[in-house]
């Protein structure tokens, strides 16, 4: 009896193991179509103004060359005709230099005329200025159309001048 057992066990154990078709393969549940994430916003370009030169802390003799760079906003010489408020270009502003001054806040016009402040309303970027012996602090603004500062574009440093 044990062997017949044995011969029935393997009998069965045989047909398990695949001597039968294959059930028919279930087709495959469609899967939701994937939405492609939205392309990133591409960043906004870090809007600055600075001194190329020279840098914060320099010792220079005078005059002393200075140079400005502009990064995310466009630089241009101010319209020769007058032009109000609303005529103001957007993005667009020009250099001004304050010797011992702050940075004024946004908004602000920047006064022609006055000793403190160098206006560059041509466009220039760059200038070779007369400064005595010592440290002075030179502010760097950028300006629009209307000579109002615009927001987070300034930079102040300080050089000392050889005698």
């Amino acid at each position: 009896h044990k062997s017949r057992l044995l011969m029935f066990a393997f009998m069965v154990a045989a047909s398990a193991c695949g001597g039968s078709e294959p059930a028919p393969a279930q087709p495959a549940a469609e899967a939701p179509a994937a939405t492609p994430a939205p392309a990133p916003t591409p960043a906004a370009p870090a809007r600055r103004v600075f001194f190329v030169e020279p840098q914060d802390g320099a010792t220079v003799k005078s005059p002393v060359k200075l140079r400005f760079g502009l990064e995310g906003y466009e630089l241009a010489p101010v319209p020769k005709d007058p032009i109000k408020a609303d005529q103001v270009r957007a993005g667009v502003g020009h250099h001004h230099v304050g010797v011992e001054m702050d940075c004024l806040p946004a908004g602000t016009e920047i006064v022609k005329g006055t000793p403190s402040w160098v206006h560059f309303g041509t466009g220039t970027t760059e200038i070779d200025m007369q400064l005595e012996p010592g440290t002075h602090k030179l502010t760097l603004q950028l300006g629009d159309d209307l000579h109002r500062t615009i927001e987070g574009l300034c930079q102040t440093i300080t050089v000392n001048v050889q005698k």
